[in-house]
């Protein structure tokens, strides 16, 4: 498996870019996308083939999106960030 420049297994480097222009490029080149089950975030995944973790979702209109992800096969939940990391 795979590891980063200090040489242990899972540790990667996370940078907050904030707000930017262009999320299809950095889209395409990621391996995974951790966000919240937002519905426009999900389309731009699933029409790249790029697997979503959710880690959240707003409760009433955003719920129903966890559930077409799963059963969709093309990502998971998981709301505690520290399982995820």
């Amino acid at each position: 498996e795979e590891s980063n420049e200090s040489g242990k297994k899972g540790d990667v480097t996370v940078i907050g870019l904030g707000y930017v222009n262009g999320m299809a490029d950095y889209m395409v080149a990621a391996d995974v996308l951790v966000s919240k089950a937002g519905p426009g975030t999900i389309a731009e995944a699933a029409a790249l083939g790029l697997p979503v973790m959710m880690t959240s979702y707003l409760p009433g209109q955003e719920a129903g999106n966890v559930d077409v992800v799963l059963d969709a096969g093309f990502g998971d939940y998981c709301k505690d960030s520290d399982e995820i990391a």
